[in-house]
């Protein structure tokens, strides 16, 4: 009986530690498991700003640095109060004047041996203290950036504003009294051609053929690309002999004169000239006239009797007829 007893309380342990186990697996199941707690998502940050590096103006340099307004200091011509408010601006004393003639400004004649100095009227500005015509003098800035063009007042020290390169231009190449610096676009060719010259659009402003820079100008043929190969030039067989005479020696407009550049280097070519007498004699200088025009008559440098030995020509280029002998001659 006791044996019986321990088994049926032996069994009843068995199904007490069996339904335990069913329970503990049960309610294991139905407890939701624990998901892994994430870790803490970061922002992405932008990146700090980069500073816009400054402009890159070393090809405008190089190009200024090989022209005029670059270096212009000349003893004979220019380092005087009265032309350095143009050729250097930041140097010019605007409370210099003029003296009376003959020695109203200080300069050396081609006669002198020595500069002619008018003081106290003009005061020689040295090089050594020399600016000429620097960026600041043509363009206003915005701490390193040009934001445009502008003419620095060299009374006020201010900018000025200039609407177009031309006026700009004008600050400078302007007639003064004797001194002719002004620059006119003229002749047929560009300002009445009326679509007769259908190469391009016609110039405006100086710095459509001029690089504002170096003041380098463009050639003729720039623009007028076929200009040598149309039926004008190809059929004129004269023009084979005309190979060293520039373009405006025979366009231009304002009646300088031609001749072989007065520079033997420059290998005899033909160019617009312009002889002036001064106090130390004739001189000849090449001219570069800013007024083409369209036709071209050959009488311009083939007249009689010139002094260059050229045939005479009519103004078509033609031999000219000889004039009949008169009778009983």
């Amino acid at each position: 009986m006791k044996e019986e007893n321990h088994r049926l309380a032996a069994l009843r342990l068995i199904a007490i530690l069996g339904l335990a186990a069913v329970l503990v697996i049960g309610l294991g199941a139905c407890t939701p498991a624990e998901t892994p707690t994430p870790e803490p998502t970061q922002e992405p940050t932008e990146p700090p700003p980069t500073e816009e590096p400054p402009p890159d103006y070393s090809a405008q340099q190089a190009a200024w640095e090989s022209g005029p307004h670059y270096d212009n200091w000349d003893l004979g011509k220019g380092p005087n109060d009265m032309c350095s408010r143009c050729h250097s601006p930041q140097n010019w004393r605007t409370d210099s004047s003029p003296g009376p003639p003959p020695n109203c400004i200080s300069c050396k004649f081609d006669s002198d041996d020595e500069v002619r100095d008018a003081s106290p009227f003009n005061i020689f500005v040295s090089e050594e203290d020399w600016v000429g015509i620097p960026c600041e003098t043509c363009h206003s800035f915005d701490g390193e950036t040009i934001t445009g063009i502008a003419w620095l007042n060299p009374v006020t020290g201010a900018h000025e504003p200039a609407n177009t390169a031309n006026e700009l231009c004008a600050k400078c190449h302007v007639n003064i009294g004797a001194v002719s610096h002004a620059i006119t676009l003229g002749g047929d060719a560009h300002t009445n051609y009326a679509g007769q010259w259908p190469q391009g659009p016609r110039p405006q402003y100086c710095s459509d053929c001029h690089n504002p820079m170096s003041t380098v100008a463009m050639a003729c043929e720039d623009c007028h690309t076929t200009i040598l190969s149309d039926e004008t030039h190809v059929a004129n067989t004269r023009n084979a002999m005309h190979t060293n005479i520039t373009c405006m020696a025979c366009h231009d407009a304002e009646g300088y004169d031609v001749g072989p550049h007065p520079d033997e280097e420059m290998g005899g070519l033909w160019v617009t000239t312009l002889t002036t007498v001064g106090r130390g004699g004739p001189s000849t200088e090449v001219v570069i006239s800013h007024s083409p025009t369209g036709d071209v008559s050959c009488d311009r440098c083939h007249f009689a009797d010139n002094t260059n030995g050229l045939i005479v020509l009519t103004a078509d280029g033609e031999v000219p007829e000889p004039e009949p002998e008169a009778e009983g001659e």
